[in-house]
């Protein structure tokens, strides 16, 4: 008897707490949130937080540039609700995707939409193509927030039941990208050096536009699949010589072969930077976020550009 009382008891105490947890905001974890690559992955979860299932199409480890589309990604896709990507200029398996997606299952968010983008100077090019355009937007946290406004409008558009939830997680969210604007505005203040010499592809075009800084690389274009020029190898070591500038960043995911060459031609040192278009396995499996890799480039570009306070 004493047992089913006790049970009775528990059982009370359990709906108890239900209902006074649980009726505020309706979990729809069954409902499911498709991103591309890392950040959009990062800021959509921000916003939902446990109220809805996000999944990240790009394996941690993997460049977003070179990435094949598999079958099963396919179908991940096509069984969700909203699929966020970045553009066809980075996506370019996306526009032949999207033809074949139901639009009335399959909610299709195009981040860059509305966003002024950088494309390629090319004076051997009349036309604007995808692969001129610069796809790392997320790299400037003021178009960070923008891209966060257009993810937020989308998932109240499939969930709007939790609409005030995600806003004020949203808003919260950008805040925080507020912060990340102010340090960097304080990093490019007090800098010695103004120009960030770069051995990689250039990822951060709308960053140090952003806050004036100049930069250089080797390569021509956006992609990593591209070749340094002799013309802008000669520019970079050029650089380094006249500004006295003895600190090569790198993409830090990326095989640093020219940069490590370079270095040893100039004597310069080298530090990573996270473009953090894409994550490794075990930076993603212990949590890291957006904001960490942001802050971590922030320390080594006060420790390479010379930061005084």
């Amino acid at each position: 008897m004493m047992k089913i009382k006790n049970l009775i008891i528990i059982l009370v105490m359990f709906i108890s707490l239900f209902l006074v947890t649980g009726c505020s905001t309706r979990s729809n974890y069954n409902v499911t949130i498709t991103t591309t690559i890392f950040p959009l992955y990062d800021f959509t979860r921000q916003i939902t937080q446990d109220k809805l299932s996000v999944k990240m199409i790009l394996p941690p480890g993997n460049e977003p540039h070179t990435y094949q589309l598999k079958p099963q990604d396919i179908l991940t896709i096509r069984k969700s609700k909203l699929f966020i990507y970045t553009g066809p200029f980075l996506e370019v398996w996306a526009d032949k995707l999207i033809d074949v997606l139901d639009e009335d299952k399959v909610l299709v968010v195009n981040v860059s939409d509305n966003l002024e983008l950088h494309h390629e100077d090319d004076d051997d090019h009349d036309h604007k193509h995808h692969h001129d355009v610069d796809p790392h937007i997320w790299v400037d946290p003021i178009l960070a927030q923008k891209i966060v406004d257009n993810i937020l409008e989308n998932i109240i558009k499939i969930d709007p039941d939790n609409a005030d939830f995600y806003r004020q997680n949203a808003s919260n969210y950008k805040q925080e990208l507020v912060k990340l604007d102010l340090a960097y505005q304080d990093l490019f203040t007090k800098i010695e050096h103004k120009t960030i010499i770069f051995g990689g592809h250039f990822v951060f075009g709308y960053l140090a536009e952003r806050y004036g800084v100049e930069h250089v690389s080797p390569y021509k274009g956006f992609s990593p699949d591209t070749l340094p020029t002799t013309k802008n190898l000669q520019n970079l070591v050029k650089v380094i010589e006249t500004t006295g500038n003895r600190t090569i960043f790198y993409e830090e995911l990326i095989n640093p072969e020219v940069a490590e060459i370079i270095a040893k031609e100039t004597g310069a040192k080298l530090l990573p930077l996270n473009g953090a278009g894409y994550i490794t396995k075990a930076d993603y499996e212990s949590g890291v976020t957006y904001l960490d890799l942001m802050y971590q480039n922030i320390e080594n570009l006060k420790k390479g550009l010379n930061y005084h306070e």
